[in-house]
């Protein structure tokens, strides 16, 4: 899709629109959050879903597995947070015309 944004202001509309499906099914722990807590529940996860058990079943079940490092999320949530206010209404517009 985005070879047809012709701009750059409405690639990150885009960008600010299609980042919500990062949020799928996070697992999110709040902020202020100590370092090492969060290390361990983003390797756990990490592990889990390399797991081969796991993953065979969620094959079983016909799950698609495609998970993201808690890093690969959290840098999304700072990328939508920072957006600009003009972005983030023209984004509004889009979805609300």
């Amino acid at each position: 899709m985005f070879r047809y944004v012709t701009s750059d202001q409405n690639r990150k509309v885009v960008e600010l629109i299609v980042s919500q499906q990062v949020f799928h099914r996070s697992f999110i722990a709040p902020p202020g959050t100590p370092a090492e807590p969060v290390n361990i529940l983003r390797n756990a996860f990490d592990a889990t879903m390399k797991d081969a058990a796991f993953l065979a079943d969620a094959d079983k079940m016909r799950i698609d597995v495609a998970a993201l490092s808690g890093v690969k999320v959290q840098e999304a949530v700072a990328k939508v947070y920072g957006s600009p206010k003009d972005i983030i209404e023209l984004a509004r517009q889009a979805i609300n015309p």
